[in-house]
């Protein structure tokens, strides 16, 4: 009919429209609206947005097929049309092409709900990524009958009315427990069988040195295992100590460094669980290390024996017999209370002075005596258990001569440890023990 008339498609009209529209509110300030305009303007735009979204995929469709623009235009697909031509990236094209394709092909109720506004863009995403598990991904020797997929659609889709997309995802994830209970329960314990053997498979560690002293630690691990890690790592940087109390900057790793010691401000949660994540690795009980090269796992740290009772200069960690890791002598220092960590004491020569015997370090025994009298970290208003903690010579370094006695063990958690070690601070024993630092000024 539109042709007969001698207009344009109707599609093309809207758009001319819209942007005609656009360019009258372009030059429009927004903080004049009323209470209840800015209301109405925010959810319609918010509706309208996924509606012309829904309706840009539609289109997508058309420009790949064969014979079509991208075609034509020499393109290998529309999505990589589109993303010459909009620098939108091919990455955000390509997922709307897919998105588009599944929605004309197999989901067009989801579809439906996109054009009338009943269903936004990121619910249409976790819904057909549910649907599109069950049909592109399936069990082997498994189908699910083509009902049970209409009722699973549809259940998403009137949800979408209440529930938010991460809602949504959770649902689906059991959306044959609502349409087809009567097979759900076999169904969930294979694909969950599948997703596990999938998840061993996947699982890799890798380490980059950045050349800046750190290291990036990329990992892939199961969901169970990853979930079991962050409950460790959640632990140590809670704010709330043991007796419930957020006592803030004053207290231990589970809340001290929540702020920067310098600059007072809050650290991000991914620090804290960077944080964490070192101390949770150096408070890992060496004995069950397995073996390595026919010995415990150890690692040696090689420095001058002027630097070491300076703690000035720098001294080098070996392991595993070929990485080099070069740090300062104060971290060296207190790197060299922990067992397992053996210093190499070099002369003016560089010829080994020392290399630590066993009683240069506190023994286990020791340890168990000393939680008898010290249950947590002796920092100020720190709760982490001794157990928790690092070995620390509170009067004299064995470098200055320091005795490994009973009497002089002090158990810190990592974040007090290294305050001790740390030149930049100062160190106060208050009469019943238990430390306070200061930032040197």
């Amino acid at each position: 009919m539109w042709e007969q008339a001698g207009v344009g498609h109707p599609i093309a009209r809207a758009v001319a429209g819209i942007d005609e529209l656009l360019g009258v509110a372009r030059g429009a300030d927004p903080a004049f609206l009323s209470e209840a305009e800015q209301r109405e303007v925010l959810l319609g735009l918010s509706r309208q947005v996924d509606q012309l979204e829904r309706l840009r995929m539609r289109v997508l469709v058309i420009v790949g097929v064969p014979g079509g623009v991208a075609q034509a235009d020499g393109a290998k697909s529309a999505a990589t049309w589109v993303a010459g031509r909009t620098r939108c990236g091919y990455g955000s094209a390509r997922a709307a092409e897919k998105l588009a394709e599944a929605l004309d092909s197999r989901w067009q109720r989801v579809g439906a709900g996109l054009e009338d506004g009943s269903v936004n863009l990121p619910q249409a995403r976790v819904i057909v990524k549910a649907l599109e598990a069950l049909v592109i991904d399936p069990l082997p020797g498994e189908v699910v009958p083509d009902d049970v997929l209409a009722r699973a659609e549809a259940h998403l889709v009137e949800c979408a009315g209440v529930f938010t997309p991460a809602q949504l995802e959770a649902l689906g994830a059991k959306i044959l427990a609502v349409v087809a209970p009567a097979t759900c329960e076999e169904h969930e314990r294979k694909v969950l069988e599948r997703a596990e053997r999938r998840a061993n498979a996947a699982t890799r560690l890798t380490f980059r040195r950045r050349g800046d002293g750190a290291t990036d630690v990329a990992a892939r691990i199961p969901d169970q295992v990853a979930a079991r890690l962050k409950t460790y790592l959640e632990a140590w940087t809670s704010p709330k100590q043991d007796d419930g109390k957020d006592t803030g900057a004053a207290t231990g790793l589970g809340s001290f460094n929540h702020r920067d010691p310098t600059t007072g401000l809050r650290l991000p949660q991914e620090r804290l669980h960077g944080q964490a994540f070192c101390a949770f690795l150096e408070a890992a009980d060496p004995a069950r290390v397995p073996a390595h090269g026919g010995s415990a796992t150890r690692v040696l740290v090689t420095m001058s024996l002027e630097a070491l009772r300076s703690g000035l200069g720098t001294g080098s960690i070996l392991s595993n017999g070929e990485d080099v890791t070069t740090l300062s002598a104060g971290q060296v220092r207190r790197l060299a209370c922990q067992a397992q960590i053996i210093p190499v004491v070099l002369g003016a020569k560089s010829q080994v002075l020392d290399q630590g015997r066993a009683s240069r370090f506190f023994t286990d025994g020791q340890r168990t005596a000393k939680t008898l009298t010290q249950r947590v970290c002796g920092a100020e208003g720190c709760s982490v258990p001794s157990t928790w903690c690092e070995a620390h010579h509170g009067r004299d370094p064995w470098g200055h001569g320091g005795r490994t006695d009973l009497d002089d063990l002090l158990f810190l958690c990592p974040w007090h440890h290294q305050r001790a070690h740390d030149p930049a601070f100062t160190t106060t024993q208050h009469p019943d023990g238990s430390l306070r630092y200061h930032r040197r000024t």
